[in-house]
């Protein structure tokens, strides 16, 4: 599917300058493309087995949570795929520029494409500023175990050595591509974050992600895991102006030192997992049972990572029995220069001592061709990093493959559409009707761009055609009222904006869009509340703080505007940059 744009009406109406004699008129919000809403808050637990996020994928259950987000099992509402999508902590998520840093490392991660020892990345999306990550979802086996750390727990020793070294080969290969294509550092080896599949194949996830949180939080405050049981997660910490990113135990030395990490440090990190396979350790070797957890999140991980560095120094790694001892050792030497240089020399030396054990090499197996289908996805991630020109080159590439992809045709109006070039974009979206008449997005997406060039009674036709397909989709109804505000009709408006919060009640943009329509029939106070309701959902909602704003001025109601609009400027981006200057303005006045 495409990548989804909030597609924000202008608060003064298409063309209009603020007049700083009035309230800035303002405009119902359509909603983003392909017809789906946004879900504006995730950190906690908040999604439960039947919950939909974003209008697309529907949750069966929490798959875990760690340092840096959470990820669910979802299932595709259109094409009932499974999958597994994370999210990611609101600390990384603050400001535009932490979403690009992660959107850029996601997108490095979707570039690996499909390798038979990478876990895909097939989207990165973001919903309202949050982003997520689709990927392939890796089903446990008869034991229940996903990761080598499952492995680990449940052994009861040693792993078997010619799997540990055809596993540690696949991971080899794995990284050695990994590296040519553009991800320097993974910065978060460790055993959970090394999946095996049920035919034993060894799947590397969480690719750049450690990296996009230390560009995103540079300089800013420390952001600490630490599990139910007191075991450190990946966290980053920065104190008297040195930082580091990685979970304790297996961060290399001269990352902890401050120092910026490499494939040498990835070396060290893997070191230290092929040691616990090795041994059968569920721990690293510089684990220090002696710190005791007290509560204190930032001062036990700085604990017990500086224990874990004092052992690093030290550099006495527990003996393994058999042949991988020099090979361990390699790996964990302190000093990068005596470490491997790459993932290609550690395999040469692994390669001969696996062909001994067992008489054979490990293979690559070989990928399918990409399909349309794969270019369309491509597409999709592109778009939601705004590389629109790039995504539409793959939506082509789709359409040779396979002419007829109507998914392929909508999300290249999309892209079209978010480059201003609406005509081209609406014959994309007519030729994906023309091949599904039913396709509700396509006719979504054609209302939307069909209201941002005014003729909203053709806009409204188009919603109406995806309710006819979908009727119990909150989208199409919010963007109905929409145009009908647009066109002066307020309590028909309204109507619609009470059908898409029937079909879900945190659906903030509605509760908002009412309290829009509202406002301009002078019912002010119902239209505080609705914005109260908008916020309430999601407390960063700039539009909901604007529209609160201006409602609260025309009741009398002074010094709570001008608390609302300095919470629009905190909360706003950069397409509110002409409402910024008015509330500025307003505030001026106010204050």
């Amino acid at each position: 599917m495409s990548g989804m744009k909030d597609f924000f009406g202008n608060l003064f109406g298409k063309g209009q300058k603020p007049d700083t004699g009035k309230p800035a008129g303002i405009k119902a919000e359509q909603n983003a493309k392909q017809y789906h809403h946004i879900e504006h808050q995730v950190e906690r637990d908040i999604y439960q087995p039947g919950d939909v996020i974003g209008g697309k994928y529907e949750v069966h259950r929490k798959l875990g949570k760690g340092g840096f987000g959470i990820v669910y099992l979802v299932s595709n509402r259109g094409t009932k795929e499974v999958a597994a999508l994370k999210t990611f902590r609101d600390e990384f998520l603050i400001d535009g520029r932490a979403r690009e840093a992660f959107k850029k490392e996601a997108l490095l991660w979707v570039n690996l494409e499909d390798h038979p020892f990478i876990l895909a990345a097939r989207f990165v999306e973001e919903f309202s500023g949050r982003l997520f990550v689709t990927m392939d979802f890796v089903a446990p086996d008869q034991r229940g175990c996903v990761s080598i750390e499952d492995h680990l727990l449940c052994s009861r020793g040693p792993l078997d050595t010619k799997q540990v070294l055809e596993w540690s080969i696949q991971f080899c290969y794995g990284m050695e591509h990994a590296n040519i294509h553009g991800i320097n550092v993974h910065r978060d080896i460790k055993p959970s974050n090394i999946l095996i599949m049920q035919d034993g194949t060894l799947k590397i996830a969480d690719f750049g992600l450690a990296t996009g949180a230390v560009v995103a939080c540079r300089g800013g405050k420390s952001i600490v895991s630490v599990s139910a049981d007191g075991r450190p997660g990946c966290s980053l910490l920065q104190e008297e102006g040195k930082g580091w990113c990685g979970t304790p135990g297996y961060t290399a030395p001269e990352v902890y030192e401050g120092k910026d990490a490499d494939v040498h440090s990835d070396i060290y990190s893997f070191g230290v997992v092929l040691w616990q396979m090795a041994k059968g350790n569920p721990f690293s070797p510089f684990h220090s049972p002696k710190v005791q957890y007290s509560g204190n999140d930032q001062k036990y991980i700085m604990e017990y990572q500086q224990k874990v560095y004092q052992k690093q120094i030290e550099g006495r790694v527990p003996s393994v029995d058999g042949l991988l001892q020099s090979v361990i050792e390699r790996c964990l030497a302190f000093e990068r220069s005596r470490r491997y240089h790459g993932f290609k020399s550690l395999r040469l030396d692994l390669e001969p001592i696996f062909e001994q054990l067992t008489g054979r090499h490990v293979l690559i197996p070989e990928t399918g061709e990409k399909t349309s289908a794969f270019w369309s996805n491509k597409g999709s991630s592109l778009d939601s990093l705004g590389r629109y020109q790039e995504a539409i080159g793959c939506y082509d590439k789709a359409l040779e493959i396979d002419p007829r992809h109507a998914m392929a045709w909508n999300n290249k109006g999309v892209s079209l559409d978010f480059l201003g070039r609406y005509q081209e974009a609406i014959r994309c979206y007519d030729k994906a009707l023309e091949i599904d008449p039913r396709h509700a997005m396509a006719w979504n997406n054609k209302g939307i761009i069909l209201n941002s060039l005014g003729r909203y009674q053709e806009a409204i036709r188009c919603y109406d055609k995806v309710l006819e397909i979908i009727p119990r989709e909150a989208d199409p109804w919010n963007n109905k009222s929409g145009s009908l505000h647009s066109l002066g009709r307020y309590q028909e408006a309204i109507i619609c904006c009470d059908k898409a919060i029937e079909i879900d009640p945190r659906y903030a943009m509605a509760w908002n869009n009412k309290g829009i329509s509202l406002h301009s029939l002078g019912r002010y106070q119902e239209a505080i509340i609705c914005c109260y309701k908008a916020l309430e959902i999601d407390p960063r909602y700039a539009y909901a703080w604007y529209t609160k704003a201006l409602s609260e001025e025309k009741v009398g109601k002074t010094q709570e505007a001008a608390k609302s609009y300095r919470k629009f400027i905190e909360c706003a981006q950069t397409q509110y940059a002409q409402q910024i200057v008015y509330a500025r303005q307003k505030l001026k006045e106010l204050e």
